[in-house]
């Protein structure tokens, strides 16, 4: 059987390189971070008026399981009552918690067996007593709130603690800021005024629920002809705002909800006429994570089902459960708002699958649970081409055995271990498999390894990898031994730098002798020269002289045999010289 080349190895190598930088940018840039958070933040009370001051923990969007924090106040301003941990995600206490008097501190380390997420997860609540004057302010000298990822992680960004007012007036506690009153002389109108839009920024949406607790505020545009405001804040959806006007402003702000469930905002307008009818703006507050629930693997814990079965019930008795989100190691959320989920196929090996359920307000709890994938049957080689000689008729050809009626993956990898290509074949009745490939690779070496996949999407491990080459066709053999076009041309081109460079150094030392004899004769021939000048000097004195003429002829016979005889030296010597030139 043949099969084509799907894609290039070296254009996925680096796809694969790419996506794998993008994914670690994008994750790299993606910080999550918990907070601490007192509420009520601020309040202005009187001498031993009480304060309620609940510690609440905003995880953002991370699952945590455990926090401890120390926390001081000033005790000749404030003094502690009572420290609850009634409603606490928390339930086992390592400390506390604990807090003294004297020295102004509250301590406490809390943890959970299940992961939690929220805006606003109850950790405890503090009860104080007023009962000096002066700032009373709350802050955290020392915190931390670990994620629930195995390794206790911390993960705080922010400790936000409280600033109180304790005045010496014993007047109704004021925890949020009186609205700004606004002075106008309104326009008068004939007819009834419309019903308030009130927009909430910490509640956007009415119809949604929310997990955020906090000081809110409430606003709505004020139309010319209004001249009075009056609100209340209740449970009931049909509540009218009393016809007793609170003053002229357009937001108004309100303490923390400090109990969940659905609130209604009321507002209702006032003209010369008379007062419009109310508007309700319905908030609905769900801050506790849903019941802790069990993840029940239906094939078992440890099994050779690639997809196992995972069975879920999550309950939470006030917003509901919204949906869940399936993670495996460290892969992308998969989601869905069913209480069964199928894994997709996955290959042998241990996972860690933890499973968040969230309710309608995004506060979440999770269990996790580790789950091993088996391998079936590893197939067999029983034959693979090792070398594939380029531009000759020979394919790449692996043979085998494998489980029956199943599919064998055949991968290709470069030395670098990255994908060149991946392809599958079937196995007959007997469990047989062929898998042959008609495209040529580049040249070099790659790892071949096969492993088996059965109808369920159950893998083997590899077997393999073996090694194979692709390499040049050989073009010629000299004594046993192949050598390739590519060879060849490396083989002649070595030839001929090695004959030029034999010619050019010939050359060199022919030039050098010739520039040595050529020398040696100049000097030769200068000194023949200066000789000969040497006798015609002194036969040009034996003229001069007045001898008697036998004497004279006997020197100058005997200068002229030595001119005579240096001549010869010098025809002898220079034909000797000539010769050696040529």
């Amino acid at each position: 059987m043949r099969y084509n080349l799907k894609m290039s190895g070296y254009y996925k190598k680096y796809l694969v390189m790419g996506s794998g930088l993008l994914a670690y940018l994008f994750l790299a840039g993606v910080v999550h971070g918990a907070d601490f958070n007192a509420v009520p933040a601020t309040g202005i009370f009187g001498i031993k008026n009480n304060i309620t001051v609940n510690i609440k923990i905003d995880t953002g969007g991370e699952s945590v399981n455990a926090a401890q924090a120390k926390l001081k106040f000033n005790p000749d301003i404030l003094e502690v009552e009572s420290v609850s941990k009634d409603g606490s995600i928390f339930n086992f206490w390592l400390q506390g918690p604990v807090f003294s008097n004297k020295d102004g501190t509250i301590e406490f380390i809390g943890g959970a067996p299940n992961g939690v997420s929220g805006s606003s997860l109850q950790a405890l609540q503090i009860s104080f007593v007023s009962r000096g004057v002066g700032s009373g302010n709350l802050t955290f000298a020392d915190a931390s709130i670990t994620a629930a990822d195995g390794t206790g992680t911390n993960i705080l960004a922010k400790a936000n603690g409280a600033k109180f007012t304790i005045s010496s007036s014993s007047a109704v506690p004021i925890t949020a800021t009186p609205p700004v009153q606004i002075i106008r002389t309104p326009v008068k109108v004939s007819g009834m005024p419309a019903a308030p839009d009130i927009s909430i920024p910490l509640y956007p949406n009415p119809d949604n629920w929310h997990g955020s607790t906090a000081q809110f505020t409430a606003s709505w545009k004020l139309p010319p002809d209004i001249s009075g405001v009056s609100t209340a804040f209740n449970s009931n959806p049909y509540f009218k705002a009393p016809a007793v006007s609170e003053g002229l402003f357009e937001a108004k702000t309100l303490p923390s909800i400090t109990k969940d469930g659905i609130y209604y905002f009321h507002v209702r307008f006032q003209n010369n006429n008379e007062w419009g009818p109310t508007a309700h703006y319905r908030i609905a507050v769900d801050s506790q994570p849903p019941v802790p629930f069990k993840i029940n693997v239906g094939t078992g814990l440890t099994s050779d089902n690639p997809s196992p079965k995972l069975g879920f019930a999550a309950t939470d008795a006030l917003s509901g459960v919204d949906h869940y989100e399936i993670f495996v190691n460290s892969e992308r959320a998969m989601v869905t708002n069913q209480s069964e989920f199928l894994l997709p196929p996955h290959p042998p090996g241990e996972y860690m699958v933890r499973v968040r359920a969230l309710d309608k307000a995004n506060n979440g709890v999770e269990d996790k649970v580790k789950i091993e994938i088996l391998p079936i049957e590893t197939p067999t080689i029983t034959f693979i081409t090792k070398k594939i000689l380029l531009g000759a008729d020979s394919l790449f050809d692996i043979k085998g055995v494998a489980i029956p009626n199943a599919s064998v993956i055949v991968t290709f990898e470069d030395k670098n271990k990255f994908l060149v290509l991946q392809n599958e074949s079937k196995t007959n009745a007997q469990g047989e498999y062929e898998f042959q490939l008609d495209k040529e690779l580049r040249k070099g070496d790659y790892l071949v390894s096969v492993k088996a996949k059965d109808s369920r999407g159950a893998m083997s491990l590899p077997a393999g990898p073996v090694s194979v080459t692709y390499a040049d066709k050989a073009v010629i053999s000299f004594f046993g031994l192949d050598i390739t076009l590519a060879g060849l041309t490396i083989i002649l081109a070595v030839a001929g730098v090695l004959a030029v460079g034999w010619f050019w150094r010939k050359t060199l030392l022919r030039w050098a002798r010739l520039q040595r004899e050529s020398t040696i004769i100049n000097r030769d021939i200068k000194n023949a020269f200066d000789m000969i000048r040497k006798d015609l000097g002194k036969i040009s004195e034996i003229i001069k002289k007045e001898r008697p003429a036998e004497t004279t002829e006997t020197e100058f016979n005997t200068v002229n045999k030595k001119i005579k005889d240096t001549l010869d030296k010098v025809e002898k010597y220079s034909s000797e010289d000539i010769e050696r030139l040529r």
